[in-house]
């Protein structure tokens, strides 16, 4: 009896703790996000670590440019020091500090008791030194490498767009390719419903020995079972791979769990365009394009800044300085050089000529050479763009014929299966007739998707090569 309610009581506490759990694990799994295109791409863009590196490497390229800019502020330095001072004292005919005024005393005085300085430290001195110095005429040096940065800022960006297109092209294939064996996979379990129902009905007529079907035809049936079942492992195992992929281009900083949205895989709409308008596109948006034209400018623009680097400079520099030593006097003269007390305050124009005038020049030659270099590197990828667009058209316009054709073969296929099917039920079939039939409905239906996933990988190919978006 005792173990009767003890049975009882832990079965209540069963039914209670999953009266509780059970709505919260069943709210967590229903607020599960499910992910279209658009989302996964935004996901990617937000968590991708090549996208954000490449987005800090612009940051670094603004700071040079805020460098640049701050060229025209003064520049300078500031010293203080703190030291011992030597015991320095005045030697003239008038009596001692005692009997005549400080003032007096250093006034009359015209030689020291010690000519030099001694090491007898007897005091603190301290002193204190700024110096600066504001450029006022640069010969375009300053405006060479503002102009430098703001290219190279530019180039960084065009970059930048560059690894954001790249991902998301990757992110297309991930995305297609899942929907792909997706749909493969239920094609292959629909051509397994038909293994079934043949294999029914050659077992029932094996069991009434009606003598239409033999052991042959069920080895037949169970070899295209088999062959089905393996091409649907391998359909597991290619959306298993894709999901592996969305992940890792998504980053580790974003959700594991990937659910992609139920849409059944179908054809993009693209802009009906010729070859020309994709390619004058390309030459205007492709980011690597853009890059290397801004590249180019800023490697003109620092060769210019090397060759300005051989000009002058005019400048204004300004010196403040104060010294004093406690055990040291201070004679009032201008003409006296005491380093120990001093207070001075100066104001000047100068003129800064460099005259490492080879070195300067090579450097200007390197850069030249170096701007050049990217000019013919523009002119290569232009060409290797070209390519890429030409060849991503002629991919679409052949995937969008081939969808048309191997569509009314899938169709074809579909009634083919279907009336094999009838007869098979009426008793006047034969299994190696389903067996062809479901081959050749299998492989349409299957090049039928791989026809629309291919049109849309042509389409992100397209996108990819001219820097523009071209859905209709």
């Amino acid at each position: 009896m005792k173990n009767t309610q003890q049975l009882r009581r832990t079965r209540s506490w069963i039914a209670f703790g999953l009266s509780v759990m059970l709505p919260v694990f069943g709210t967590r799994f229903a607020q599960a996000e499910i992910y279209d295109l658009e989302s996964l791409l935004k996901l990617a863009t937000q968590h991708n670590p090549g996208v954000m590196a490449s987005a800090k490497g612009t940051k670094q390229v603004e700071a040079q440019l805020s460098e640049a800019k701050r060229s025209w502020l003064p520049t300078g330095e500031f010293r203080s020091i703190v030291a011992p001072s030597p015991s320095i004292q005045c030697s003239n005919p008038l009596p001692r500090p005692g009997d005549v005024t400080s003032e007096e005393w250093n006034q009359a005085c015209l030689n020291t008791g010690n000519p030099e300085v001694n090491i007898g430290f007897s005091g603190i001195f301290t002193r204190n030194e700024i110096t600066l110095t504001q450029p006022v005429y640069t010969f375009g040096k300053i405006d060479s490498g503002i102009s430098a940065a703001r290219a190279g800022i530019e180039a960084s960006r065009s970059g930048e767009a560059a690894v954001k297109d790249v991902l998301a092209l990757n992110v297309k294939r991930a995305y297609y390719g899942y929907k792909l064996m997706r749909e493969i996979l239920a094609t292959l379990e629909e051509a397994n419903g038909y293994v079934d129902e043949a294999e029914t009905l050659v077992q029932q007529d094996l069991d009434e020995g009606n003598g239409n079907m033999s052991i042959t035809d069920k080895l037949r049936l169970q070899t295209v079972r088999a062959e089905l079942e393996t091409k649907m492992l391998e359909a597991k195992k290619g959306q298993a791979i894709a999901l592996s992929g969305l992940r890792a281009l998504i980053g580790i900083s974003g959700p594991r769990d990937i659910q992609i949205d139920k849409e059944p895989l179908s054809l993009d709409a693209v802009k009906e365009q010729g070859l020309r308008f994709f390619s004058e596109q390309a030459q205007m948006s492709r980011p690597e394009i853009r890059a290397l034209n801004y590249l180019v400018k800023a490697r003109d623009h620092l060769a210019q800044f090397e060759w300005n680097k051989m000009m002058p400079d005019l400048v204004l520099i300004g010196t403040a300085r104060h010294a004093y030593a406690s055990s040291v006097d201070n004679p009032p003269s201008a003409f006296a050089n005491d380093p120990f007390n001093t207070r001075a305050v100066g104001l000047a124009a100068a003129l800064r000529v460099p005259l490492d005038f080879g070195v300067s020049s090579a450097r200007a030659d390197r850069m030249r050479a170096a701007a050049e270099q990217a000019e013919f590197q523009r002119l290569d990828a232009m060409a290797g763009v070209n390519f890429e667009v030409e060849k991503a058209h002629t991919e679409l316009n052949e995937a969008r014929e081939r969808v048309v054709v191997v569509g009314k073969g899938e169709k074809l296929a579909k009634r083919w299966i279907s009336s094999i099917m009838q007869k098979m039920q009426l008793g006047l079939g034969d299994i190696k007739e389903v067996s062809d039939a479901l081959t050749r409905y299998f492989s349409m239906r299957v090049l039928y998707l791989q026809a629309i996933h291919d049109f849309n990988m042509a389409a992100a190919q397209l996108e990819r090569a001219t820097g523009t978006d071209v859905n209709g």
